[in-house]
């Protein structure tokens, strides 16, 4: 059936002009009798089905190109998300399960081709798999929706046969529009980015100002200067969490607007939701989180009712995007066993690594520290795996993408924080050898500059870039595979023996 269904799709392709592959892999599909093998472009994917129902199984099929072989019909549809839709109803894999309070790992994947790479590691692992991880900045920059990347994320299930559970990120929501789209498109997964609602001038004015403020405050956030006021907490070992009267008084006037945001998001979920998880990021905050502000913050949320299982907080250090930490790693482990005595007293929730690509470094302290319970995301490390196969195998393309970022650079860091000069690196790279580029990617600034110029990359260079990948998916996939086993391979000594 492999080999009959690959040449009517070659025969299809060359009738419509378009370029197709199968995937070698048959499901089936009780209800209608029928097989689905999947199908493949350079960017669209599609549903061949062999039944022996003569009306169509799915939306939208190509009946012009139906085939025909021992009274079984083929028929190419395409993988839209109402399809898709269709699909997960019968085979529950494909559809986003919540994960709770579990170890679990995240891999975003800005061009929805790597899924089923990721996925062939992740199940090797004690972890659960979030393969549909994305942020609203992201989807603006990659022009896809969380529908589309839940589509991706879920075609890497059933094109590698995964059956398995797997879980799917609404990353770093601000507003009900993108929450409402997450909800809609299916996830179980939803961080709140509470960044834009903390009042952080507080967290450095004047004893004087605060005061001032102090008069003017409203009874909601007086009573909660009255809850907390004098109040000390032991937490086992010595550790103590104590709130005076001045650190209290900036947690509230900063935190009160984050508490009113999580509740109003937490209240979408429960009237649309019956099941999901939940997690409140601080890390893009300017300010790292205190003990005090993690205590208040977790135990003021239980206490209103919002049910939550990771927290993401701001630590010690820097967690620079597609790069290894760069901090003091026993300052970054002091505050990280506070964190997790914290977390452990107050219980329900794990905590979660943000911008996690790459910080091998603290992987085995964060492991050790959190007795394994954490959550990590990634996105951007499987991004620059995409770039190194293009460095390998089209340099050309590598050096017009790399002079692309280059001369963007300004416009490209507006949104991300990274620490090297433009003038670190060269502007162009006329004079490195094509054998050259793949070690220059390893260099730190390098790596940055393209992992923050993905947006105006796939603007300039989306449909070369694509077929460029298609066309060497298996050694892009073993890369983006081998990197991902490295990640979970420094874990492994802990958790994985």
């Amino acid at each position: 059936m492999i080999q009959i269904t690959s040449d009517l799709v070659k025969k299809i392709a060359e009738e419509r002009n378009e370029i197709l592959q199968i995937i070698p892999l048959v499901w089936e599909y009780q209800p209608y009798n029928a097989k689905l093998i999947p199908v493949m472009g350079p960017e669209e994917k599609y549903l061949g089905v062999w039944s022996l129902e003569k009306a169509p199984i799915f939306k939208d099929p190509w009946i012009e190109n139906q085939k025909f072989y021992n009274n079984f019909s083929f028929t190419i549809y395409p993988y839209s998300f109402e399809n898709y839709q269709l699909l997960s109803q019968e085979i529950l894999s494909l559809k986003p399960e919540t994960c709770g309070v579990k170890l679990s790992f995240g891999t975003g994947d800005r061009l929805g081709l790597v899924s089923s790479a990721h996925l062939s590691v992740l199940k090797k692992y004690e972890v659960f798999p979030i393969v549909a991880q994305q942020s609203p900045r992201e989807l603006k920059k990659t022009g896809r929706t969380f529908q589309s990347v839940l589509l991706d994320a879920a075609w890497g299930a059933f094109a590698s046969g995964f059956r398995g559970r797997f879980g799917a990120d609404a990353d770093h929501i601000k507003d009900e529009y993108y929450l409402q789209q997450a909800i809609h498109s299916g996830y179980s997964f939803y961080t709140l980015d509470v960044s834009d609602y903390i009042e952080k001038e507080f967290m450095f004015q004047s004893e004087w100002d605060l005061n001032q403020t102090y008069q003017k405050m409203n009874p909601g956030q007086l009573d909660l200067l009255k809850r907390y006021s004098g109040r000390s907490y032991s937490l086992g070992g010595g550790f103590q969490v104590s709130f005076n009267e001045e650190n209290l008084l900036r947690i509230v006037l900063s935190l009160y607007p984050v508490l009113g945001f999580i509740e109003q998001m937490n209240s979408i979920l429960d009237e649309r939701l019956t099941n999901y998880d939940l997690e409140i990021s601080l890390d893009e905050g300017e300010v790292l989180t205190s003990y005090e502000t993690h205590f208040f913050l977790s135990e003021e949320l239980h206490r209103r009712g919002v049910d939550f299982q990771s927290l993401a907080l701001k630590f010690p250090g820097s967690f620079e995007k597609g790069i290894d930490y760069r901090g003091d790693l026993n300052q970054f482990r002091e505050n990280l066993r506070g964190q997790v005595l914290i977390a452990e007293n107050i219980g329900g929730y794990r905590l979660s690594l943000h911008s996690g690509s790459d910080k091998m470094t603290i992987y085995p302290t964060f492991f050790e520290e959190t007795h394994g319970l954490f959550h990590i995301k990634t996105s951007g490390t499987s991004w620059l795996k995409a770039l190194e196969t293009v460095s390998v195998f089209n340099p050309e393309l590598f050096r017009k993408i790399y002079t692309l970022s280059w001369e963007n650079y300004s416009e490209n860091s507006r949104d991300y924080q990274v620490s090297f000069k433009i003038n670190e690196i060269p502007a162009d790279l006329e004079y490195l050898p094509d054998k050259k580029l793949q070690d220059f990617l390893k260099n730190d600034s390098v790596r940055q500059l393209l992992h923050i110029s993905y947006g105006l990359i796939l603007k300039e260079y989306r449909e070369e870039l694509y077929q460029f990948l298609f066309d060497y998916r298996e050694d892009h996939c073993q890369r983006v595979e081998e990197n991902i086993e490295k990640h979970l391979k420094t874990l492994r000594s802990y958790s994985f023996e």
